[in-house]
């Protein structure tokens, strides 16, 4: 049996203080406990400790530094309740103490994953060029259940997909231009972009259907003389015969999304421009 003989409070942790007990007449520091623990415990000097009764004041102040850890981990923002768990298993808290914290922030509505997920998806959504898709699987990854997710993302339906697509299609306008691709390829490389972004097919295919009457003849032109020109320059090098040459440009034309016809024409063109 050991006897407290001094209580100090910590310099850098005002909220702490040091337990010094006395054995044989020696007086040590034996441990320290957060303000809670000391007013709960009712340490004061002159109190006898034994060794079953030091053992729950130590576990009570180690719960109590677990709750402090995710509390402060919390102050820089939201946190699912997956994040707080995994940030104190980091710090190698005891399992016991992780669920005791987990169940004190919930109760004083600390996290609260659907609210969690409601305010994650509203700031990337309005920070980035992303879709519902990729949100729900970012919030998976944060623990957040589908249920919660459905619910936060419903706010972002086809219409508000659109819309962002819209005018994701205006800013790409802008940055290149006129486009060097066929109406095909242009579609294709927009449908792997946008999935990867975490856009829905139903948003894409409508998207790009609202699109159909924006490429003109002359764009497709253009785009099929630019590729067009750039082919012969490496197939006039590999193909002599101006049979199979003209048999691989159609092919090689058609492959980029051109039409049969416009392809034949062009190869056409080319070829008698080069006999005359």
């Amino acid at each position: 049996m050991t006897t407290i003989s001094k209580i100090t409070v910590q310099k850098k942790a005002k909220q702490r203080y040091n337990i010094f007990v006395l054995e044989n007449e020696v007086e040590r520091y034996s441990f320290s406990v957060d303000e809670a623990v000391l007013i709960k415990y009712g340490l004061r000097k002159g109190i006898e400790l034994d060794e079953a009764f030091m053992k729950t004041i130590v576990d009570a102040d180690e719960a109590k530094k677990t709750f402090h850890l995710a509390v402060h981990y919390l102050s820089y923002r939201m946190r699912s309740e997956k994040e707080i768990v995994d940030y104190l298993r980091s710090k190698d808290r005891e399992e016991e103490h992780i669920k005791q914290a987990v169940l004190r922030l919930k109760e004083e509505r600390l996290i609260d994953d659907l609210a969690f997920a409601h305010a994650f998806v509203r700031s990337k959504a309005n920070q980035g060029f992303i879709g519902p898709t990729k949100l729900k699987q970012q919030l998976y990854v944060k623990g957040v259940s589908d249920q919660h997710s459905d619910e936060a993302i419903s706010e972002y339906d086809v219409t508000w997909e659109v819309e962002q697509l819209l005018l994701w299609k205006e800013k790409q306008d802008r940055k290149s231009g006129q486009s060097k691709f066929s109406k095909q390829q242009q579609i294709n490389k927009w449908k792997t972009q946008l999935i990867s972004k975490g856009f829905t097919l139903e948003a894409i295919t409508q998207f790009l259907k609202s699109l159909d009457d924006e490429k003109d003849i002359e764009e497709e032109r253009a785009a099929l003389d630019y590729q067009g020109e750039k082919l012969f320059r490496t197939y006039e090098r590999k193909y002599s015969d101006s049979f199979e040459l003209k048999q691989k440009m159609i092919q090689a034309l058609y492959r980029k999304g051109f039409s049969f016809e416009d392809a034949k024409a062009f190869v056409d063109d080319k070829l008698k421009g080069m006999s005359e």
